[in-house]
């Protein structure tokens, strides 16, 4: 019994193994700023400094009534009021300090060196509920007199300097940033950035396709079936330069029909090639490919389990090209030529294919595709030649980053030299593929 297998149909998308070439192409082609912090100075600022005249040289922080009291000073109730509400008010600047007028500062305050000397800090101080005034500071017995920084005004530099002038003897540094009062000119270097993640070479593609025909043997008497296609897909990419690679891949396939299971076969297929970058959108190959079909079943006689029926050895030259139309729109074009030397010799042949898909983004995983085929076969251990046309609709959904999942339906019609093979009849597909980066 002969069996009639069916040159097999070229994808209604552009090849899986192109898209991943494109996109480790695309992988391979693949300040520190710190502002000078100026050091401030510590300055001591008294709060008697702020107390209105007159108080005692051995007054201490805020006289309480009492005490005003016992050294003759006035002590009406008022007075040592505005006395405690002075003490307690936030401290002024610097500059603004030493503009008060020398006669506020009659009795020099806390000349007694014995007197602990407190600046206040400037941040709000709640009255107590009483009439009591804040008790007076202790030197602390490890730590001695603590002395608190009085607010810097925005206006002007830690060395007293308005903003954006140098002092006399500071020169710009090299970068042309202001040098700091205190630290000079700092060599910051900004870091280089971190190298981009490795890409892996070595993938493994997980697939599985149901595929169904009105006429899937491509025959005048047309037999609607449908087959189902689960593989794997080992496949390398190693860089060569920077713009070509060596690709090499191992494909094993299970081919099962829904109701002609007598034909089922098993399909081993290897590949190597050399993969160039011509320009930014196009692409071409030059390699070696082998497919071997075998028996799966035990159904036909005299064709034991694991019978190989085909060996085909072919010589191929590929070009690619996508065109970016619009911000969503991209036309894929797709073309090969393949010598085939196959065994047994009826199937060699030489194989011209083109591919035209048109893809629209619709959403960021979502795509729209229409595509286009069209294969010449002339054999060259017979007379025959075919021709083959394919025009089907297509949805890609892109599940997660290395998941995708195509459905196309269409129609298939040519002609053939030979008066029993006939390409007519509608097709209807489904795919899911799953890629793994192994290393």
């Amino acid at each position: 019994m002969q069996i009639r297998h069916s040159p097999p149909n070229l994808r209604l998308y552009l090849p899986l193994r192109l898209e991943i070439w494109q996109q480790i192409v695309i992988w391979s082609s693949l300040l520190f700023s710190s502002p000078a912090w100026s050091t401030p100075k510590t300055t001591t600022l008294t709060r008697a400094a702020l107390l209105p005249r007159p108080i005692a040289a051995h007054a201490s922080i805020a006289d309480t009534p009492s005490t005003s009291r016992q050294q003759g000073l006035p002590s009406t109730t008022g007075r040592s009021r505005r006395y405690r509400a002075a003490s307690l008010l936030p401290l002024r600047s610097l500059q603004a300090t030493s503009g008060v007028d020398s006669g506020a500062l009659s009795s020099p305050p806390f000349s007694d060196s014995t007197t602990p000397t407190i600046a206040q800090e400037n941040i709000p101080v709640l009255a107590d509920s009483d009439n009591s005034a804040p008790p007076p500071a202790e030197r602390d017995p490890e730590l001695g007199v603590l002395r608190l920084q009085a607010p810097r005004s925005p206006s002007t530099t830690p060395t007293g300097d308005p903003p954006g002038q140098i002092r006399p003897g500071l020169k710009p540094c090299a970068s042309g940033a202001q040098p700091d009062p205190e630290l000079g000119c700092l060599p910051l270097q900004a870091l280089p950035p971190p190298p981009p993640p490795r890409q892996p070479v070595v993938y493994l593609i997980a697939r599985v396709d149901y595929f169904r025909s009105s006429n899937v043997f491509s025959a005048t008497d047309p037999v609607n079936d449908g087959l189902v296609r689960p593989g794997l897909t080992l496949f390398t990419a190693p860089a060569l330069g920077p713009n070509t690679y060596f690709v090499a891949s191992v494909d094993s396939n299970l081919i099962r029909y829904n109701t002609q299971s007598q034909i089922d076969y098993n399909e081993l297929r290897f590949r190597a090639g050399i993969f160039q970058r011509l320009s930014p959108t196009m692409f071409g190959e030059i390699g070696w490919s082998n497919q071997q079909l075998f028996i799966a079943g035990s159904k036909i006689p005299g064709l034991p389990v694991g019978t190989r029926f085909l060996n085909d050895h072919g010589i191929r030259f590929e070009l690619s090209r996508r065109d970016q139309l619009s911000k969503r729109l991209s036309l894929n074009t797709f073309y090969q030529l393949r010598l085939s030397f196959a065994d047994p010799d009826i199937r060699s042949r030489v194989l011209n294919s083109f591919i035209a898909s048109f893809n629209y983004d619709y959403q960021t995983n979502l795509q729209l595709g229409l595509d286009y085929q069209f294969a010449l076969a002339n054999f060259t251990a017979i007379q025959r030649d075919d021709r083959y046309h394919q025009v089907a609709a297509r949805l890609t959904y892109t599940a997660f980053r290395n998941t995708q999942m195509n459905v196309f339906v269409g129609y298939s019609f040519g002609g053939s030299s030979d008066p029993t093979v006939g390409f007519n009849g509608l097709i209807l597909g489904v795919s899911l593929t799953v890629n793994l980066g192994l290393f």
